[in-house]
């Protein structure tokens, strides 16, 4: 198994947190350019991990898309694919104080305030891709997925419920098509 993210910090607190002896690895990546090619039966990128996440400027679904046909290429044929990613419904349903939605693109801006390890809070803003079920599966087929479920789900809650406007996220279940297929 194998656990990546761009954050620095959040791979040395996994890797400080895995137990002796187990067979996972931590690395440093940018989800933009993964370079893995079939080598996993399954991958699995729940709240959001980078899939939607955007840093404002980008103006299409390009960044999506690559992050998305890295997933795929990561898989071995008939490998599976589960990524949880924001629900356009749900966001624009209960649009939060401060947000600003972009309908045009689809992107929520947020001001919003984190906070570091040790508790102290800094402001900071999130831009955030939200998809309607119809576009996830779109984008899951241009990168050679089949689309077999999508469910609306809450992080730590993904059960298997229709897509609906309740549920601040969608879950796409999909498989790697073989090479024979996607041609």
């Amino acid at each position: 198994m194998v656990g990546v993210d761009v954050s620095e910090r959040f791979i040395a607190l996994a890797r400080a947190n895995t137990p002796d002896g187990a067979a996972v690895r931590f690395e440093r990546a940018d989800a933009r350019t993964l370079c893995y090619e079939e080598e996993f039966h399954a991958v699995i990128s729940l709240c959001q991990g980078a899939f939607g996440l955007s840093d404002g400027t980008e103006v299409r679904l390009d960044p999506d898309r690559v992050i998305l046909e890295g997933m795929a290429r990561a898989l071995k044929s008939g490998g599976g694919l589960a990524l949880s990613a924001f629900s356009a419904y749900f966001q624009v349903r209960f649009l939060g104080e401060g947000d600003s939605f972009d309908a045009e693109r689809g992107v929520n801006h947020e001001r919003t305030t984190i906070r570091d390890e040790a508790g102290r809070e800094a402001p900071a803003e999130a831009w955030t891709t939200c998809f309607t079920p119809r576009e996830l599966r779109l984008l899951a087929e241009a990168a050679g997925l089949r689309p077999d479920h999508i469910w609306s789900v809450t992080p730590g809650d993904y059960a298997t419920r229709p897509p609906d406007i309740d549920h601040p996220e969608f879950l796409l279940v999909a498989t790697k098509l073989s090479s024979s297929v996607q041609e």
